[in-house]
């Protein structure tokens, strides 16, 4: 029986494929998948016990509750300073979900979308499952991996459909900077193109740096689909939940893909996920604390990186990793990825499956606590000393 072809253009996860082969050994440290190790604040872990005993097992509307819409555009009006109204947001059953179902509603087979490169694994593979093609965009370290704007340009033509943008940066861990940003939404208002702007990570942000959302800026609220999440903010990997805030064309079409992929989002999550941010100090002051967690981490990763021969790392911005260049080492990605994990017992994910511009270059999560992360860098240092 012959299958549906797109399924064929896309390739195993690259890190799944590591953390298979280091299931059976023991005593490994992961710097692997990206998940917070923390878990979820004690009082919306209560408040969803609570909407158990209080019956929230049914299904809900497929949009989402209407109070969990409304707390949810009262927060991207207040903190991302997007002008938005409960009617134009959306709950869905994770971010991968709103991702999905974003490339499902924009894409005619063959049109295209720019993505970066390196970039989360699952763009480019979802573009390919709803019909369309993934253009690359090469994030480069000597521009602090930020979008090249003439190179943007360049990769426009009449099947471009929208450019994705991800800030924080899952593999690199660096922001867009304003001035890039409002240069990526004058070049999309000039070529009537959307923006699908990913900002799962916007509450990681170090040394004082602030989020910045492309859709508050003039005219693009109804040219950007921003999605957003509990799952890094709240450490809530598991608990399946995420949101866009959409222009209002694509609500009813949005809704429609919903009704028929994943009906409706789990009902105790969304009771839980509302009661955090109606408790908007508790939970900011446990998502302060997670943050200052992170930072002290990268500050000992990168450090610790950086004092290994062959390894020179930027300290990242956001977002829970890092991305150091391992070239002068003179081993591919996916080779010394290998290496670490069967000689030091670490793992860690190969650039490359983040895209083509990923090879010479290494991520670490580092949502591991403090002592693994010091533990794993000396087995790093002791093994790549045997090189």
């Amino acid at each position: 029986m012959e299958l549906n072809k797109n399924l064929s253009k896309v390739k195993p996860s690259g890190i799944r494929k590591l953390f298979d082969l280091a299931q059976n050994r023991k005593d490994i440290i992961s710097f692997g998948i990206g998940e917070p190790d923390f878990i979820t604040p004690d009082h919306v872990r209560e408040a969803a016990k609570q909407a158990i005993d209080d019956g929230y097992t049914r299904y809900t509307p497929n949009a989402g509750f209407r109070d969990l819409r409304e707390a949810l555009a009262q927060k991207l009006r207040e903190e991302n300073n997007i002008p938005v109204k409960a009617e134009e947001v959306i709950v869905t059953a994770g971010g991968t979900q709103a991702l999905f179902s974003a490339f499902y509603a924009l894409l005619n087979p063959g049109e295209e979308i720019i993505v970066p490169d390196p970039g989360f694994l699952v763009y480019g593979s979802q573009i390919l499952l709803a019909g369309g093609n993934p253009v690359f965009l090469p994030l480069r370290e000597e521009n602090d991996f930020q979008i090249d704007i003439d190179e943007l340009k360049r990769l426009i033509t009449p099947k471009t459909k929208a450019i994705l943008i991800n800030s924080p940066s899952n593999p690199t861990g660096m922001l867009i900077k304003e001035e890039v940003l409002r240069e990526i939404a004058n070049i999309a208002l000039e070529n009537n193109l959307m923006v699908i702007s990913d900002e799962l990570y916007e509450d990681i942000l170090f040394d004082g740096r602030k989020h910045i959302s492309i859709a508050s800026f003039p005219d693009m609220k109804e040219k950007t689909i921003s999605i957003f999440g509990f799952s890094k903010s709240y450490a809530m990997t598991g608990w399946r939940l995420a949101y866009f805030a959409l222009p209002e064309n694509l609500i009813s079409e949005m809704i429609k893909i919903q009704q028929n992929t994943a009906v409706c989002p789990n009902s105790v999550t969304q009771r839980a996920a509302l009661y955090g941010l109606l408790h908007k100090e508790e939970t900011k002051l446990v998502i302060e604390d997670m943050r200052r967690a992170y930072q002290k981490r990268r500050d000992i990763l990168v450090k610790g990186l950086n004092e290994i021969e062959g390894i020179r790392c930027l300290a990242p911005e956001g977002a829970f990793y890092a991305f150091p260049n391992i070239t002068a080492i003179g081993k591919s990605s996916e080779e010394l990825s290998m290496h670490l994990l069967d000689q030091c017992g670490v793992v860690t994910v190969p650039g490359t499956a983040f895209g083509e511009y990923g090879e010479g270059y290494l991520r670490f999560s580092f949502a591991t606590s403090a002592e693994l992360i010091e533990k794993g860098v000396a087995k790093i240092k002791e093994g790549l000393a045997k090189l």
